[in-house]
């Protein structure tokens, strides 16, 4: 696993009610560590590709351009299929008060 991932955060819900919190897994069998939000949100894979992981339980593949449903109260991580897979979680305003104290 590498050393540190390369985190972005894009908090815009000022104007427009959204906040980004964007990764690099940079290479193949990296891992997003499993945690738990109180809101659902939208995971998007930018590039590459990752598995998900919910409570445990392997739910499937997302590649580039694809999205998934990350649910309220369920603990989950990804692990990158390939190298630099960059994934974006998507969160509404009601949630991003929980995101800046993460």
């Amino acid at each position: 696993m590498a050393d540190e991932i390369v985190e972005v955060i894009h908090d815009c819900t000022e104007w427009c009610g959204i906040y980004i919190r964007s990764i690099i897994l940079e290479k193949a069998g990296d891992c997003e560590s499993q945690h738990v939000h109180q809101f659902d949100h939208l995971t998007y894979c930018g590039s590459g590709s990752a598995q998900y992981w919910e409570d445990g339980r392997h739910v499937g593949a997302v590649k580039a351009g694809g999205a998934v449903r990350v649910r309220a109260g369920k603990e989950h991580s990804f692990t990158a299929l390939e190298d630099n897979t960059r994934l974006a979680c998507i969160h509404d305003a009601a949630s991003a008060a929980e995101q800046r104290m993460l």
